[in-house]
């Protein structure tokens, strides 16, 4: 609190369902919201490649609201690559925005952005911590042409 008003203040929420869809499938869906109230610039909210709409550059558009929606289908194989990494992979849709006042002044209103693409999964089977090794090619649905209309993201997870 600072002069009686909330300052630097996050509320998120977030819902998962997972159901299997054979013996070696599963779909996933995850909504999250989230809002703040006098964010500081290394809290601000952020959507794109780097957090969930994975379509898009990172930090594609910011906020102090947010709402994004994940819908995805995964797929387990029994192959191995040198039996350092299991291998699997996924079909997803992202859609989301931001709105409200950013921590670097106003931006511009970009609307609800939504992509589509696949990615291929590398679980390591030799660490103690279980990362899995993320490689999604993502498209973006919206947006203006001045983005990459493919969007290629590499990144680690503890998690598929």
């Amino acid at each position: 609190m600072e002069s009686g008003a909330a300052a630097d203040t996050l509320l998120s929420t977030g819902l998962r369902y997972y159901h299997s869809t054979g013996p070696n499938s599963l779909f996933f869906t995850g909504m999250v919201a989230a809002t703040g109230w006098d964010l500081d610039a290394d809290h601000e909210l952020t959507l794109g490649g780097d957090n969930g709409l994975r379509g898009y550059p990172l930090r594609y558009q910011t906020g102090s609201s947010l709402a994004l929606l994940t819908v995805e289908q995964r797929y387990y194989t029994k192959y191995s690559l040198w039996k350092l990494a299991d291998v699997g992979g996924a079909v997803f849709f992202d859609m989301g925005r931001t709105w409200g006042d950013s921590a670097f002044g106003p931006t511009e209103n970009l609307g609800l952005l939504k992509d589509v693409g696949f990615g291929l999964r590398l679980g390591s089977t030799r660490s103690a911590l279980g990362n899995v090794l993320h490689i999604d090619i993502a498209f973006p649905l919206d947006g203006p042409s001045s983005i990459d209309r493919v969007q290629l993201l590499i990144r680690t997870k503890s998690s598929f």
